[in-house]
């Protein structure tokens, strides 16, 4: 530093006659820059968060309604056979019921159309109730 000048507390240099002459260059950050920089990160994090909840809410809806299908073709199955009206309940809290009504009669050959249905029925991590739903038809003998 030259003579007779000084350097005071917020590192203003200052010349012999007291006047500020050279501003130090500040290090660092301002608590203002900070405060936003956290606010942004917050929000950030936050929107990150929720997409992945967003997305593992969607996956176990998916896997409940694939799981859901698997259990109503296998009653379905079942129904072809033997095609009766039932409800019941699955190992895994899965729900069915079946349902058997006349679809059309074809008198003329002997036979009918039997419109089979099989709903199965579910809670979801909301608590909503959520069904898929099979319907097929199958000609079978009139009981005449």
């Amino acid at each position: 530093m030259r003579h007779g000048y000084s350097l005071d507390i917020q590192g203003t240099i200052k010349n012999p006659l007291g006047k500020p002459e050279i501003q130090a260059p500040e290090d660092g950050f301002t608590l203002i820059e900070v405060i936003v920089s956290m606010a942004i990160l917050s929000i950030t994090f936050v929107l990150i968060m929720q997409l992945f909840s967003g997305g593992l809410r969607a996956s176990r809806t998916s896997c409940d309604f694939t799981r859901a299908v698997v259990h109503a073709k296998d009653k379905m199955g079942k129904l072809s056979r033997e095609p009766v009206q039932e409800s019941g309940e699955f190992e895994d809290g899965f729900r069915w019921e079946t349902e058997v009504q006349t679809y059309k009669e074809l008198e003329e050959t002997g036979l009918k159309l039997v419109k089979l249905k099989v709903k199965v029925s579910w809670p979801d991590a909301l608590n909503k109730e959520r069904s898929v739903e099979l319907t097929s038809l199958k000609l079978v003998e009139n009981e005449e």
